[in-house]
């Protein structure tokens, strides 16, 4: 049996990948923190067999002039939505490394 997040229209069909939700998230990510069209935004997401960690986890990761920050979600990258990036993006970074001089 497998794990399923997101059912899709049909309960045997799994939910395929849209690089079009991918996009969103940057988009609304550059929206929510202002950034400017220089600032590099990445959206992965890897998955994790390992004992207590989530079985698929999100990352957004910001590159800028305030450097690296990255921000983490314990869900498939279909199941983030731009009220969880509001709610999520005020929060400090899980990650931040400042802009190397």
């Amino acid at each position: 049996m497998s794990h399923r997040f997101i059912p899709g229209p049909d309960p045997s069909t799994p939910v395929a990948f849209n690089p079009e939700h991918a996009t969103a998230i940057k988009r609304w990510t550059r929206d929510i923190l202002r950034l400017p069209d220089d600032a590099i935004i990445t959206v992965s997401e890897a998955a994790c067999a390992d004992a207590g960690c989530p079985l698929v986890e999100t990352a957004v990761t910001v590159f800028d002039a305030h450097g690296t920050r990255l921000w983490k979600f314990t869900r498939p990258r279909v199941a983030v939505t731009k009220l969880m990036l509001q709610q999520t993006l005020v929060m400090p970074p899980a990650k931040s490394q400042p802009r190397a001089t």
